[in-house]
């Protein structure tokens, strides 16, 4: 297994672009800094699963693809129904902050939806979204994400 502050002082140097002295002792300092803010932290862990994160990145891929054309279509071809605009809200059910985090970026991602808050208590979470909707079937589309994300990270438990 590679050391954690291996792979973050080799993600430093190369952020920067080139291997100097510069970047490998202020790599020196970032590193240790880092790990001591976010990743000394005790809690809930999860643990990647492989085929579910390809089935996860496929899933947001695809929505990507179909979510792009309808906001080409209410661009090129406007109707009421396509620039309609609403805020809708969702209570996640899975429980973990951790997902419910990973679900709101992959909604901003997809071109036409913006989360707008996530209530890290309740995991209410709030996406403003382009075109009209179904409460009911807009629900069930980012629960479904829920779902799929959930199943791409095993929780650990506390460290």
């Amino acid at each position: 297994m590679i050391p954690r502050w291996f792979v973050l002082a080799v993600l430093w140097v190369a952020l920067w672009g080139e291997v100097t002295a510069a970047n490998v002792a202020t790599a020196a300092v970032v590193v240790p800094l880092v790990t001591w803010l976010f990743v000394g932290r005790r809690g809930t862990q999860h643990r990647l699963r492989p085929w579910g994160v390809l089935v996860a990145v496929a899933t947001v891929g695809w929505s990507l693809v179909t979510s792009s054309l309808r906001v080409v279509l209410a661009v090129v071809a406007p109707s009421p129904e396509r620039t309609a605009t609403s805020i809708q809200m969702v209570r996640l059910e899975g429980g973990s902050a951790f997902v419910a985090s990973l679900v709101a970026n992959a909604i901003t991602l997809t071109p036409g939806t913006m989360s707008l808050d996530l209530d890290r208590e309740s995991l209410d979470l709030t996406v403003h979204v382009l075109g009209a909707v179904q409460p009911a079937v807009f629900r069930g589309e980012v629960l479904a994400l829920e779902r799929t994300i959930a199943r791409a990270f095993r929780e650990r438990g506390p460290r």
